[in-house]
């Protein structure tokens, strides 16, 4: 049997002998794209952001600020972005954005003929402005910068990267200007205020992710809680069998219902806690709901216990009390939520984090370019005493 050390060492070298091809494939496309497709500046605004829903959901709060520019107000606005967001972010700003400009980012990254048809689309669009408000830039994404005919580009002041010197060194150049939006440990929704600030300053009036007023929830008898059992990585998922431990204790007051919410790689998950505690009623809808669906959802339940992931964004989003379960990943950048940006979201660490308020700087040295923790440190009594605190500091539970 092959080791899992040699094959990483293998995929290694083959991606550093694909990578000088690849490179120059790439600028070939680029520079053909360059030449051949003829753009024709408007007076038109684009917003490229080609990550995922907390990126998103990060920045969406200014993007009204840049409508009501007076110095805008005459430019059609578009918006470049991942297209598993196209529901949601048709739904939500069809009030800011003109035109949208979907994108499949595997593909873009890896199939040639996709990649020209896109970059093709958007050089003909005709955008004069380009943000890309970005903080942790990657060399494959760059492209639609360096190819949309723009004449004036903006990005932020890099704080991450997925680049190498060399592949910075290349696309710096692409841009009329880096943005500074604050050096050091700074939290992402701050560092987007900065970035939109510098174009309008409307933008520091903003200080939540909510722009949509909570729905009153139903009435019921039972206190309705949301988990959210999914993460990126297996460090960054807090047990299954923690999940089961909290529901059975948390059941002993007959006072909660539960359900399941995720995509379609959490069904999995749902049922294994079905399995697990097959006399109580867990709902499972992972992998049911879209995400405008999921977000709907959780704006109507009383209480989010989710791994850190996005359904902690969609509750910073929706003003839902939440325990965010984390291990620390990017400590300072996107956890945990800032009292005045949502005061609703408590985040639970492993017990040797200590109290953060105190290590605060010291844990965000540490792990703001990334944890490698595991969060199954963290025990089921942490959280449940997390989520009872918070439940009647919300007055849901007496």
């Amino acid at each position: 049997m092959v080791s899992k050390s040699y094959k990483e060492k293998i995929s290694k070298w083959v991606y550093l002998i694909k990578y000088p091809f690849k490179l120059w494939v790439y600028e070939l496309i680029d520079q053909w794209v360059i030449y051949s497709v003829r753009s024709k500046p408007q007076k038109k605004l684009l917003i490229y952001r080609l990550d995922l829903i907390g990126d998103y959901l990060m920045s969406r709060p200014f993007f009204d600020s840049l409508r009501k520019k007076e110095k805008w107000k005459d430019y059609s606005f578009g918006f470049a972005g991942n297209q598993q967001l196209q529901e949601l972010a048709e739904r939500w700003d069809r009030n800011v954005f003109n035109q949208y400009l979907w994108i499949d980012r595997t593909r873009f990254i890896n199939s040639l003929v996709y990649r020209y048809q896109i970059l093709k689309k958007i050089r003909e669009a005709g955008f004069e402005i380009l943000l890309y408000p970005s903080h942790t830039r990657q060399y494959w994404l760059e492209s639609v910068v360096k190819v949309s005919g723009a004449t004036k580009k903006y990005t932020g002041e890099a704080i991450g990267t997925y680049m190498s010197p060399f592949e910075k060194s290349l696309t710096d150049p692409f841009y009329t200007e880096h943005v500074n939006t604050g050096g050091g440990i700074l939290f992402e929704f701050y560092r987007n205020r900065n970035f939109f600030s510098y174009f309008t300053e409307q933008a520091k009036s903003v200080h939540s992710l909510v722009k949509e007023a909570r729905p009153a929830i139903e009435s019921s008898k039972k206190i309705l809680i949301a988990l959210a059992p999914g993460a990126s990585t297996r460090n960054r998922q807090w047990p299954i069998p923690s999940f089961a431990g909290l529901i059975e204790e948390l059941n002993r007051s007959g006072k909660f219902e539960f359900t399941v919410i995720g995509g379609p790689s959490e069904k999995k998950l749902g049922e294994a806690l079905q399995e697990i505690l097959p006399d109580i009623p867990i709902k499972n809808q992972a992998g049911i709901l879209s995400i405008p669906q999921s977000i709907d959802f959780i704006s109507q339940i009383h209480l989010l216990i989710s791994n850190e992931s996005s359904p902690v964004h969609m509750a910073a989003t929706t003003g839902t009390p939440c325990i965010c379960i984390s291990q620390g990943n990017h400590f300072g950048r996107w956890n945990p939520y800032p009292v005045e940006v949502a005061s609703w979201i408590t985040t639970v660490y492993p017990p040797f984090f200590g109290n953060i308020q105190n290590r605060y700087p010291e844990l965000a040295k540490q792990y703001h370019d990334g944890s490698l923790t595991d969060v199954s440190g963290i025990s089921v009594e942490q959280v449940r005493e997390a989520a009872m605190i918070l439940l009647r500091h919300q007055g849901y539970f007496k």
